[in-house]
This record gives structure tokens, sequence and C-alpha cells, in this order.
């Protein structure tokens, strides 16, 4: 089916935030989704109009992020002549949040997630973007693709994921603080010694997420141009999920059924999550690559040129060795 012929009438239009000097990838198309349960995600495209299109990239980001986030990446792809779709996680970005208070990660359960992919994957991508299609997610985004890999892979052509959310160090922490959580507070309530930052910067100095000020900054703009975009901390609810899912993906045999092409960015000295975990995930999966860098932080994506460069060079050669 030509992509023109997705009929966006259909859905609400949805905003989205620029810079000065940061705007949105030419052809940008972005609206409302509404779901099962009438959660409505926010949802942004791009057509790549070329005589060839290699296919579509599925662009899945991590907790607290947004699509605005990625506009230099997404651009990056279509350069690559790939269309582009990504979606904003319920609870996150601009998507509708599940409980009152939208400062508050809130989820009960990543089978929500799991299913709102699953409606994006047949409801909106399947018909109407051409394929091969990529499926690429970042950190929690890539722990939800990683299982979407498992239940639907055969409708990818391979997947990327870059510093998936696969374990922590302070694992027992979280299970603690949870546990103790159940006792004494809601389901609602911010994890116990979770620090919620209520909405407080942190300078670039202290950040755990890039060694690049300039693109880190820049996250800092687009926050403060709509500051609801941002999340404050995590809830017990939320820790729950994670536990539960990451339990269910260390099960025996879970990721072995898993034969699609698979290229892991695993950043060595992530402070985030714990890379010998996603090192030792890569060693379960049947045809997965992984590639370890040093010296950066978590986001791989938002990192020096440097270091964003060998990224790239990394997955056009192993996309060109797939498809």
């Amino acid at each position: 089916m030509i992509m023109e012929e997705f009929n966006l009438a259909n859905f609400q239009n949805a905003p989205y935030i620029e810079l000065d000097d940061y705007k949105a990838p030419d052809g940008i198309k972005s609206y409302f989704v509404v779901m099962d349960d009438n959660i409505k995600l926010r949802v942004c495209h791009w057509i790549n109009k070329k005589k060839v299109c290699k296919g579509t990239i599925l662009l899945q980001q991590g907790h607290n992020e947004f699509i605005e986030k990625y506009f230099e990446t997404i651009q990056e792809f279509l350069d690559r002549d790939y269309s582009v779709i990504s979606f904003d996680w319920r609870g996150q970005g601009m998507s509708d949040h599940q409980i009152g208070d939208t400062h508050k990660a809130f989820i009960k359960d990543f089978n929500r997630h799991d299913k709102d992919l699953e409606y994006i994957l047949e409801k909106i991508i399947q018909n109407n973007f051409p394929k091969p299609l990529i499926g690429i997610g970042h950190s929690m985004g890539g722990c939800i693709m990683l299982s979407a890999f498992h239940k639907n892979q055969e409708k990818f052509a391979l997947g990327i994921l870059s510093a998936p959310m696969l374990g922590f160090k302070n694992e027992k922490f979280l299970k603690t603080a949870s546990s103790l959580m159940n006792i004494f507070k809601k389901d609602t309530d911010y994890l116990l010694g979770s620090k919620p930052n209520m909405g407080n910067e942190t300078p670039f100095e202290e950040n755990d997420l890039t060694t690049d000020s300039i693109r880190y900054k820049r996250t800092l703009e687009l926050v403060r141009k709509h500051p609801d975009i941002r999340l404050w901390g995590v809830t017990n609810a939320f820790a729950k999920a994670v536990n539960k899912r990451l339990k269910i993906m260390r099960k025996k045999n879970w990721a072995e059924t898993i034969n699609l092409p698979i290229l892991i960015i695993n950043n060595k000295n992530d402070r985030v999550v714990d890379s010998k975990k996603i090192n030792k995930m890569s060693t379960r999966l049947k045809n997965c690559e992984i590639e370890n860098f040093l010296n950066t932080e978590h986001e791989i994506f938002m990192e020096k040129e440097i270091f964003r460069d060998k990224m790239w060079k990394r997955i056009d050669t192993f996309i060109d060795k797939n498809i």
C-alpha cells in the first residue's frame, strides 16, 4: 500500500515542540491514537517520498523521554532513505497518563506497553508503511522492543537495541524498597529512596546520560519550553512492573526463542543500566551482535560526534549485512 493512502483524517492532531535552532524534520505528521482503554498515545511519523525507500524505522525511546529528543536521529534515518515512526509511551511525553499526578512514572504491568506497541504495529504500521521494518529501542524502549521481538518477531526484519533496560546494579535495593512500600505505601506513591527531582534540573556536570554538553542542554531547553513533558520520579507500581518484566525475560528459554538479527549497543561504563546484564543477554540470543562502547554514558544517540560516528558506522554495516 502506498503511504499516501494512510488517512490521517481519522486521528486528532497532536502538538510537538521545536526550538529556534532545533526543528522537527520536514514532513512530520503528529497525531493521537486512541487505545482500547481510551488512553491517547502521541504518534509522529515521516514519509520518505524518495523513489527508493529502504523501509521503515520504528524508533522507541526510553523512560522519561519524548519524541522531540530524537529529531536529530530521525533526520539521520530519513537521510538514509527510510520512513520513520515513533510514539510516546503511555504515561510520558505527550501521551496520556493513567493517574492524576502526571509527574509520576506509573504503569501496573509492562504487558500494557506490549499491547500498545502491538496495536501500533498492527493498526498503523503493517498496512501503511513500507517494509522491511526495523525495530529500534533505547533503554526502557529497548526492553519493551525485545519483548516485541519475542512475541512478534515475524513482523520485523531486524532489531537494534541501545543500552536496553535488562537489569540494574542496584536491583536488590529496588526489590527491597518495593516490598516495603507494599506494606506502608500506595502503588501511586514515589518509590522509597528513589529521590524524585521534583522538577529540578540536573546540572550537566552531574548527569549520567551523556558526555555531550550541547545535546544535554538542548534536551533541557525542550523541557523548559514544555515542563509537563518531563517526569519527576518513579512510583512503586512502576518499580514492581519493571521487576516483573526482568524476571520474565530471565526465564530459561525466553531469549533463546528469538531468531531475529539483533544489534546491541552497550555502554560498558553505563551508570543507569547494568552493562554486564546486557552482555549476558546477548549471549542468550541466537543471532545477536554486540558493540561495547567505552567512555560513553547511557544515551549513545545523544553522545559526542566521535562516539556517534562509530555508532552509525556499526548500525549501517549491520543493516546492510542483514537486509
